[in-house]
């Protein structure tokens, strides 16, 4: 269940509204003062960051059903981090800082979906520490594949997408995954990594 799943028709519409964008079109802007939460309905989205006026650092991609700014909404340091834009046409539907206060009152499942997310953030956040504390390549890799995988198995978008999610360059993850391959430490067909 998504955290909108949570609410009736009525709360949805009295406490919440939908914005839709066009491609490439700004969300917010780093440093900017953060006042509602936004849920991504369709589309997808990212927030970036410049590192030396010239290269844009991608700190996450939204997909649908998640979430931004429900870290900073209520944080004393309430400013976003950077800049988010869409990536295709999307649609947003927000939720004030006032609404939010008025629905933890009166929807106690909206509360506990809330809540729910907010720790389950905080400790992939803590994982997310512990995956950039190994400064081998290989080590990060494994890391991430034991503490992700269903069964020794993991489901893998692409090599672009697992290096973004390690912060590390692609050509250095796909050297690194042929080298695990080839010490059967992990075995891949298609998409589909088992670890042995």
């Amino acid at each position: 269940m998504n955290l909108l799943e949570t609410l009736n028709k009525k709360e949805l519409d009295d406490y919440t509204y939908l914005k839709e964008y066009r491609p490439n079109q700004v969300i917010f802007y780093e440093q900017d003062y953060c006042d509602r939460i936004g849920i991504i309905i369709e589309g997808k989205a990212v927030i970036g960051t410049r590192i030396n006026d010239d290269k844009e650092e991608i700190i996450t991609t939204l997909y649908p059903n998640d979430l931004f700014g429900h870290y900073l909404i209520f944080s004393k340091k309430n400013q976003y981090l950077g800049t988010g834009y869409t990536i295709n046409k999307t649609k947003i539907r927000y939720i004030s800082k006032i609404s939010l206060n008025k629905l933890f009152e009166v929807n106690k499942n909206f509360l506990n979906k809330y809540l729910e997310l907010i720790c389950d953030g905080s400790i992939n956040l803590k994982n997310q520490v512990k995956l950039l504390s190994h400064k081998n390549i290989s080590e990060r890799i494994m890391y991430y594949f034991l503490t992700n995988n269903i069964n020794n198995k993991i489901y893998l978008k692409s090599v672009t997408d697992l290096a973004n999610l390690l912060s590390l360059p692609r050509p250095s993850v796909s050297r690194e995954l042929t080298n695990l391959i080839k010490d059967k430490k992990i075995k891949k067909d298609g998409k589909e990594i088992t670890i042995l």
